[in-house]
């Protein structure tokens, strides 16, 4: 990895969208046509592009900005000043093969770190995702590579094996601006310690040991160790103390997806002050405890009847008092919007919404004085910008776009409907239709589960579905029972159902859609990534007229090999176990809803494409389908991408991919546009 110059071309390319700075009250004019007019056909490239840009952070003084930016197959992790006309500083470029970037922070006005990850495989033969951090001035001096190896007292020598993950950053220490503390698993089993690693030379030092059973650690605003989360099989503890000194004690202890489940979050400024996320009449909710009380006295801080609260802690980086709840889910609903409570705060979020109407506009960050802030703004059928504001000035700029190459004018967006399984469960779901769509005509449908399975879909925007509607298609997506946000019954239903029940709340909703006159019956398919791709897989397997074409991107294929690979990392097997089942228990349940093992049972034309160094599901999933489907002379096409990973983080991966989906459901259920 090394520091690479961008091209005068794509610089020029950058700086146009990077360097104006409008005023944002003209921003909108682009509001969307009437779905009535047809779309225009717009380039499949426009749709496969990474988006232009991700990750900006906003300097602790306010001053500049750092973020990535996409050209094509490259990522380019860059810095500008905040002022306007200022000029781009190429920091490092990624080809997106060596290895990806994950996220970008500052750590001080001048520094910052990045986060990379990329595929390798250990010597035990093992593929591995490997994490580094990088550490970078602002004016590109003084890079710096991180590479921490095992402990061995003090030895250097090139033998030595350096750790798998190196990014998980426990604390900030954002006084200091030249450390930070960070956890890394170390030994044999790999329960992590804490260090205190130094950004400028790469050196560090131990703070806190690891404890056995403790996969995570958790401090408080003043930098103390106060919480360990301890796992064994599928049972959690959380443990605690006080200080140094003291020893820990129990606070809670769960199963797994019990009733009793208490997850920290972090801590107010009063180190006595802890708030985690625990069940509150079925669904996810936030509360705050007082360690200081032995009988743990909770106050609810934040609860919805019908959905999950999952969110994170927003504190002020000037008081440090906690200010309000950051949801954890990127939809544009008003369940996923930011929880404020501090007055100032609520005021500056309604100005922004007066000026941003009918948008999901969420504060990202802010200087350490509060006055200058970073905004994403995104929506229902609408991509995400960025905006750079000040709150004494009245200002509010924008940056630039994350798809600008889509015109809102021409994308759809989704609408929200509610739809009832075959046993009374109730299910969200999203119908997106192409513009020109006439009420009461029916049109081919795309069934397109997410992945997870533990996610969820949402009405903000995504490149698949839009680029679908486009092409004239009907999509419908499904958070079938077992996806998150749901409840406690929702998620419980699903355990152990890959298959069974979860399968058939997709097929309960295209059925639904041809009811409705949405969906032509003769005219479906199922297109999925992940636990998506195996849901395409399993639809064509359970229910083999049902489709003309099912589509599997990185799709698990075989659940008994699934279960066999998770074994091999720390707490897998528990967690595999009880989401999906066990090898010898469940053997043969999980052999009947293994694709690969069902394969026989394929009517419709299958679509296989994979990555060579997915290390989340590998690729041999695909590859043991292809073989499968050849063996029952079943119709199919198989690619394997060469150097292509888990979430097709390359341009010219997911262009491939795109390409080979709108030709394959154009040849099995007709040109819709």
């Amino acid at each position: 990895m090394a520091s690479v110059k961008v091209s005068r071309r794509d610089a020029h390319r950058l700086l146009a969208g990077l360097c104006a700075l409008p005023s944002a009250t003209s921003l909108w004019a682009d509001t969307p046509a009437s779905n009535n007019t047809p779309a225009a056909r717009l380039p499949t490239e426009a749709f496969a592009q990474l988006p232009m840009l991700s990750g900006l952070a906003l300097s602790p003084d306010g001053k500049y900005l750092a973020g990535l930016v996409n050209i094509e197959n490259d990522t380019v992790l860059i810095t500008r000043a905040v002022a306007s006309g200022s000029q781009m500083v190429s920091l490092l470029k990624s080809d997106n093969q060596r290895f990806f970037f994950n996220w970008v922070k500052w750590t001080s006005d001048d520094r910052l770190v990045a986060s990379v990850r990329y595929a390798a495989v250990r010597g035990n033969g093992i593929g591995t995702q490997e994490t580094r951090l990088i550490s970078v001035k602002r004016d590109g001096s003084e890079l710096l590579h991180i590479n921490l190896k095992v402990d061995r007292g003090g030895s250097r020598e090139a033998s030595i094996p350096s750790l798998q993950v190196q990014d998980n950053v426990v604390d900030w220490l954002p006084e200091d601006g030249k450390n930070v503390l960070l956890a890394l698993g170390e030994g044999n089993e790999g329960w992590p310690a804490i260090y205190k690693l130094d950004l400028t030379t790469g050196l560090r030092s131990g703070v806190h040991g690891a404890k056995r059973g403790v996969y995570a650690w958790m401090l408080d605003r003043k930098h103390q160790v106060r919480i360990g989360v301890a796992r064994n099989g599928g049972r959690f503890e959380i443990i605690e103390r006080a200080d140094p000194g003291a020893n820990w004690r129990t606070l809670w202890s769960f199963e797994r997806d019990s009733q009793a489940t208490a997850w920290p979050l972090g801590f107010g400024k009063d180190p006595q002050e802890l708030w985690i996320q625990a069940w509150h009449q079925g669904h996810l909710a936030v509360f705050s405890v007082d360690l200081a009380n032995p009988a743990l006295p909770r106050t609810l801080r934040l609860a919805k009847a019908d959905t999950d609260m999952d969110a994170g802690l927003m504190h002020s980086p000037r008081s440090g008092e906690i200010v309000g709840l950051r949801m954890t889910t990127e939809s544009g609903s008003d369940d996923a919007r930011d929880a404020l409570w501090d007055p100032e705060l609520k005021a500056l979020a309604l100005m922004i919404d007066q000026q941003l109407p009918g948008r999901f506009n969420r504060l990202l960050s802010f200087s350490n004085d509060e006055q200058s802030y970073l905004l994403h703004s995104s929506g229902n059928g609408r991509p995400g910008q960025y905006f750079v504001g000040h709150r004494a000035r009245g200002e509010l700029a924008l940056l630039g776009e994350t798809y600008p190459r889509l015109p809102t004018t021409q994308l759809t967006g989704k609408q929200t409907v509610r739809i009832v399984a075959r046993d009374g469960l109730p299910l969200n779901a999203f119908i997106s239709q192409p513009r020109g769509a006439v009420p009461g005509k029916p049109l081919p449908l795309v069934l397109l589960p997410h992945g997870g399975p533990h996610s969820r879909d949402d009405v903000d925007f995504d490149s698949w579905t839009e680029f679908l509607t486009n092409r004239g298609y009907c999509v419908l997506q499904v958070n079938f029972r077992g996806s998150d946000g749901g409840g406690l019954k929702h998620k419980l239903a699903g355990m152990q159902r890959w298959g069974l029940e979860m399968q058939d709340d997709l097929t309960d909703a295209v059925q639904w859609a041809v009811a409705q006159q949405l969906a032509d019956p003769q005219r479906l398919a199922i297109v999925g990534a992940s636990y998506g791709g195996y849901a395409a897989l399993m639809g064509a397997v359970k229910t083999p007229t049902l489709y003309r074409c099912a589509i599997s991107f990185a799709g698990v294929c075989n659940l008994l090999d699934l279960v066999f690979e998770e074994s091999d990392y720390i707490g897998g097997a528990a967690a595999v176990e009880a989401q999906i089942g066990s090898v010898w228990g469940d053997r043969e349940r999980l052999r009947a809803t293994s694709p690969a093992l069902q394969a026989d049972r394929i009517q419709a034309p299958v679509l296989l494409v994979h990555g060579s160094v997915d290390r989340v599901v590998p690729v041999s999933h695909s590859q043991g389908m292809a073989a499968a489907l050849s063996r029952a002379g079943k119709p199919h096409r198989y690619v394997e991408q060469e150097g292509s990973d888990h979430h097709l983080s390359r341009y010219s991966h997911r262009l491939e991919f795109f390409k080979l989906m709108e030709a394959f459901l154009a040849q099995h259920i007709g040109q819709a546009a």
